[in-house]
């Protein structure tokens, strides 16, 4: 691939730093999420708070990573990438460690929400570097391959969220996502240079910056593909969401059991997208990105029916480890495609992007918990319609962007 010809890196060591530097930022919102999850249950009581509202702490941060993809994205296309990155790299180590000192749910809840501002930068700019530096198939390509490093994040997180849950309180959870923020910073200031610049940034204040969204908001293309990419989002988060008080409370795993199988599921989303790298050789992105929809929506129907009749509750297990593989098929893909239509506008499609995945990430998670702690029901439903509705925009997006498919 030709990724790093416009950044001056050959092939080697320093394009793999690159290469692994990105996939740190892209990171932190597996890490931020999956390592607290097995740590729920001590957390609702550690804040004498109901599960309803420990998971809210999930949605906040995921309103707060909506919202800053949404203004940093656009404002990193006119101020450029790297002090962007500092910036949010910074915040969100500090808002980590305030965490770790709080004593309130409110303010557990607030400062989820910072930190989710704070790490989207780190999301939405990463992205916005590749398109920065690689377009059509080679840019599906680096995604894959970026999709693939983050892939490791929900092995390592849960299984290590799992360790702490056993045998520390919750807030070494936090204590560790610090070491993370700071690891960030690391990368952003001794490793990524700036990818942006300034005779290829966009002109204008606040307000012109943020209408650089509304250009792509009204390109329909881009759009289709989008909205597909965050119903699919909506999918997999009703699975992180509810997963483990399922796992724990109705399949009865304990909470390293609960880590070790989502770190499974993260394993075969690695595998698929190391597998997808392969496939674009001979399949063009929306190709595969239907097919792995089509498949995710019939295992989803399966896992639904099994649900209703009452299967053995391992069954359930089955279903999202099969279910989460299909994602590394999909993230590459889908991203490369909804970027594609809009060249030359990569942080403000980044951002829209990202708004609208993490809203409805935060959107599902609260209603994967309406039906309490003790059935899977709500997230099985949660994950067909979402993924079933993502299959039918994505074949439109496809109809819609045909010339930009192959």
């Amino acid at each position: 691939m030709r990724v790093s010809s416009r950044l001056g890196l050959a092939p080697g060591p320093d394009r793999v730093f690159f290469l692994l530097a990105l996939g740190v930022l892209s990171a932190v919102s597996p890490m931020a999420t999956d390592m607290y999850l097995a740590s729920m249950p001590a957390l609702a009581q550690f804040y004498g708070a109901p599960a309803s509202t420990i998971q809210l702490s999930l949605s906040t941060y995921m309103v707060g990573m909506a919202v800053g993809q949404f203004l940093l994205g656009p404002i990193s296309d006119v101020w450029g990438r790297h002090r962007l990155l500092v910036a949010g790299t910074s915040v969100f180590l500090l808002s980590s460690l305030g965490i770790v000192f709080s004593t309130d749910v409110t303010v557990l809840l607030v400062l989820r929400a910072i930190q989710g501002f704070a790490g989207a930068a780190g999301v939405v700019i990463a992205r916005a570097i590749v398109s920065d530096i690689a377009s059509g198939i080679e840019a599906a390509k680096l995604y894959s391959l970026l999709g693939t490093i983050v892939s490791v994040a929900p092995i390592v997180a849960p299984v290590l969220g799992g360790l702490i849950a056993t045998w520390a309180p919750w807030q070494v959870v936090f204590w560790v996502l610090a070491g993370f923020g700071a690891l960030m910073v690391a990368c952003v200031v001794f490793v990524i240079p700036e990818t942006l610049p300034p005779q290829r940034r966009r002109d204008g204040g606040i307000l012109g910056t943020l209408g650089l969204a509304g250009v792509v908001v009204r390109n329909r293309p881009f759009m289709a593909w989008a909205v597909a990419m965050s119903l699919s989002f909506g999918s997999l988060f009703s699975y992180v969401s509810a997963s483990s008080f399922v796992m724990q409370n109705v399949v009865g795993l304990s909470s390293m059991g609960y880590s070790l199988a989502f770190a499974a599921a993260a394993f075969g989303s690695v595998v698929a997208g190391l597998v997808n790298v392969r496939l674009l050789n001979r399949f063009t992105p929306a190709q595969i990105m239907i097919a792995a929809l089509a498949a995710q929506g019939l295992i989803n129907a399966l896992g639904l029916v099994g649900v209703l009749v009452n299967a053995p509750d391992w069954t359930i297990v089955v279903h999202t480890v099969t279910a989460q593989t299909c994602v590394g098929f999909m993230i590459g893909n889908g991203i490369a495609l909804a970027q594609a239509q809009v060249p030359g506008r990569a942080g403000s499609g980044s951002a829209v992007q990202g708004l609208m995945q993490f809203m409805v990430g935060g959107a599902v998670s609260p209603l994967a918990g309406l039906g309490g702690e003790h059935t899977a029901l709500p997230m099985s439903i949660l994950m067909f319609v979402f993924t079933t509705a993502a299959l039918a925009t994505a074949l439109l997006a496809s109809r819609l962007s045909e010339p930009h498919n192959a």
